[in-house]
């Protein structure tokens, strides 16, 4: 399905949209200066979401955070269903670093939802801006309102868990009941005991939260500020008609095709990342031919470059980088 979906979408749907010729024209023009701007942004954004590790996970450093972080987007960037091999990748690692299992899942989790609230808060915020430099478009704003219904559900969800006791143990037993029909249909194991997982996932949470949670907040919106530059500065060094647009405008396509990708249709969404981006961006003015060679350099400092440095921290962490070979806690915090 992988190889279908990149074909399909590299060799059939883009070059319909823009000439590859005149988009690897528009890159290849790119001045030193440039180059140099767009290395820098994309260096940045490389190890940007380290810090939202260091935030859930206290005790964690920075070396290893940008170990553990590189090495499972790379793993996630490249295998089918990548995403849940990445997170295995991290919780390996982790526990490699001394870390307990409940301190990791608390963290995954932490993780996770921080960064979806982002990911559905940001249209509305592009949706405010959008509105300050002229018209809205219809479907910019269709999709912000449904992002920020999705967001305040999410809130209010993960509020609840956390904060009451009674109505954390109510959704977790609606949700082990749910999977519990799931895993009878598919012959499967049914799951148990998600009722006490959550309560000391509510109880270690809330301590981690009222002490962590700006830092937490801080990270995921730096991590994704960072991503956002790399496509900004992209298309300002790239060029082309259109590449003048108001950033706001840009912001309003950025986390559209987030939302786009959250389920993770091939490796690190190949092919469906670029097709949306293209379609984005050529949708709010940009020349075809400049959002392609935008796109393509962008993804290539994204979603490839994180590839070969991933490799290089795994065989880090292999040959011992990192881990505590000592049964002292305190090793972890050294």
């Amino acid at each position: 399905m992988t190889v279908a979906v990149v074909a399909a979408v590299f060799a059939g749907v883009l070059p319909r949209i823009a000439d590859y010729s005149a988009a690897w024209d528009l890159v290849r023009g790119l001045t030193a200066l440039e180059v140099t701007g767009v290395a820098a942004i994309a260096l940045v954004n490389l190890f940007s979401y380290a810090p939202l590790w260091m935030a859930a996970m206290p005790g964690l450093t920075l070396g290893r955070a940008v170990l553990s972080d590189q090495a499972s987007t790379a793993v996630s960037n490249t295998v089918p269903a990548g995403f849940a091999f990445g997170v295995g990748t991290n919780v390996a690692m982790y526990h490699s670093f001394g870390f307990s299992a409940a301190e990791i899942t608390r963290a995954v989790a932490l993780t996770g939802v921080w960064n979806t609230l982002v990911k559905l808060a940001t249209p509305a915020v592009a949706l405010a801006g959008v509105a300050l430099v002229g018209d809205v478009d219809p479907w910019l704003g269709t999709a912000a309102l449904v992002g920020s219904g999705v967001l305040l559900l999410g809130v209010g969800t993960l509020l609840t868990v956390v904060t009451h006791g009674r109505a954390a143990a109510v959704l977790a037993a609606a949700a082990e009941q749910a999977a519990d029909r799931v895993a009878r249909v598919a012959r499967r194991r049914p799951p148990s005991g998600w009722g006490a997982r959550t309560d000391r996932f509510r109880t270690d949470s809330l301590d981690l939260l009222r002490h962590r949670w700006g830092h937490l907040t801080a990270a995921v919106v730096g991590s994704h500020a960072a991503l956002f530059l790399v496509l900004l500065t992209c298309l300002r060094a790239v060029g082309g008609q259109g590449a003048d647009v108001p950033w706001v405008v840009v912001l309003a396509v950025f986390p559209l095709t987030r939302l786009v990708i959250l389920v993770p249709i091939t490796p690190g969404a190949l092919g469906v990342a670029e097709l949306s981006y293209v379609a984005g961006l050529t949708a709010v003015g940009v020349d075809p031919s400049a959002a392609a060679g935008t796109v393509l350099l962008f993804r290539f400092l994204t979603w490839f470059l994180p590839i070969p440095t991933g490799v290089v921290t795994w065989l880090l962490w292999r040959s011992g980088v990192g881990q505590v070979r000592s049964a002292d806690p305190a090793a972890v915090r050294s």
